[in-house]
């Protein structure tokens, strides 16, 4: 066969979508240096484990540490990390700068990372003949996966949201580790068209740049309840204040200390918490802040829609959200449950009937959590079911009595508005 048909035909090969076995292959490959940069990573002193210190303790640029900080501390996207971390010869400059400063690994983990790193390079030679093919044969595999009219694939869908967090984040100059929120429901005990709710809101690990865009949390009822009258229907702040100056709605024991300086409005249907750091925050360190909040709403069934929404709006980019709520078993009975993703627009508050225009066609999956505090338990953050058991007690509430149902996403898009809604029966 003459040499340039030899040429286009292995031309033609690397540049074709991977096939089944070829995907296995490589996930294999970069689940395995994924682990091990991970661990040398952690190995590091603890000022050197982000991209900036990191950099000048190995002396490389820090546009290669950042990406191998990025790619292995985020949630495992796929075959798509091939495109996020450096190439090997970046990842191998930082491993031997490591051993020229003396931050060598113990014999067995030096062992496993120098493993993965030669099965990594291998399935680059294999799959791609270098980094560049092998990353073109990942776009057309992801493409043809995408195509318009076809089911797009969860993979490829991942890459999307995750490029779209890591772009809004630099654009906005902050983002979070998580988003978080769990609002319980309970039949009030004297009044059949009063329902009550408990909510917890918050971030954690937010960071942000000194020229960041604001940071501000919205707080959504259901209805505009609060402006009855009704003292029942009035929201308040869980737990009383226990620093002066700092709002009663903040929780103290679970945020960042010092705590950051919080503003609150109140427009015709939610609450607006405007957030800046405190100035004894040492700069570009990453914060957590939770809030809590106490109240009443009229039973979903008394509305004209019979319908109780509960909002997450990401305006401000984040690794992943977590939506829990807790609806007491009666009423649980009650309502059937759903979940929407929209895109966020200045007339969000129309009637739900008209949202089709915004709706996305592939929202996450609605997960059922057992009665019970057990199954609630998730990675977003350790001190999670901590903060619900702490919930439930002050309300004096057994957790054995509420259903769960979780929003779990990650790389949930930015400026768009998760929805779990309950339809109530008339």
């Amino acid at each position: 066969m003459p040499a340039a048909m030899t040429a286009s035909l292995t031309a033609s090969r690397t540049s074709a979508p991977l096939k089944a076995e070829e995907i296995q292959e490589l996930d294999r490959s970069l689940k395995a240096i994924r682990s091990e940069l991970l661990a040398f990573l952690t190995a590091m002193p603890v000022s050197a484990q982000n991209a900036s210190g990191l950099s000048r303790l190995l002396g490389v640029e820090r546009t290669t540490c950042q990406r191998m900080v990025s790619a292995v501390t985020a949630p495992y996207p796929g075959v798509s990390l091939a495109s996020q971390l450096p190439g090997t010869k970046g990842i191998r400059l930082i491993i031997e700068a490591a051993s020229k400063n003396d931050l060598t690994l113990e014999a067995e983990s030096a062992q496993k990372l120098d493993k993965a790193m030669s099965a990594y390079e291998d399935a680059t030679r294999k799959l791609g003949g270098s980094r560049s093919r092998l990353l073109k044969r990942i776009e057309r595999t992801l493409a043809s996966n995408s195509k318009p009219g076809s089911p797009r694939s969860d993979e490829a869908e991942l890459t999307h949201k995750q490029a779209l967090f890591e772009s809004s984040a630099a654009l906005t100059g902050r983002y979070s580790n998580a988003w978080l929120a769990a609002h319980i429901y309970t039949p009030h005990p004297d009044r059949a068209d009063i329902v009550h709710q408990t909510r917890t809101h918050g971030l954690i690990g937010h960071h942000a740049e000194t020229d960041a865009v604001p940071l501000t949390f919205h707080v959504f009822s259901g209805t505009p309840d609060r402006f009855t009258g009704d003292d029942e229907l009035q929201f308040r702040a869980l737990f009383p204040s226990k620093q002066d100056g700092v709002p009663s709605e903040l929780l103290t024991d679970y945020s960042t200390n010092p705590v950051p300086v919080v503003h609150s409005s109140h427009p015709d249907e939610f609450i607006v918490q405007t957030i800046e750091p405190s100035p004894d925050q040492p700069e570009s360190a990453p914060i957590d802040l939770m809030f809590a909040m106490d109240g009443g709403m009229t039973h979903p069934s008394t509305r004209e829609t019979n319908t109780e929404e509960v909002w997450a709006l990401v305006n401000f980019p984040v690794r992943r959200l977590l939506l829990d709520v807790f609806m007491h078993k009666d009423l649980a009975r009650q309502c059937v449950p759903g979940l929407d993703v929209h895109l966020w627009r200045p007339d969000f508050a129309q009637h739900v009937g008209e949202r089709w225009q915004t709706r996305f066609h592939r929202p996450p999956s609605l997960q059922l959590l057992s009665p019970g505090l057990e199954r609630a338990q998730t990675s977003a953050w350790n001190r999670y079911t901590e903060l619900l058991a702490e919930l439930f007690a002050t309300k004096g509430y057994d957790p054995n009595d509420y259903v769960g149902f979780r929003c779990d996403t990650e790389y949930p898009i930015w400026r768009t508005g998760y929805c779990i809604a309950f339809e109530f029966g008339g």
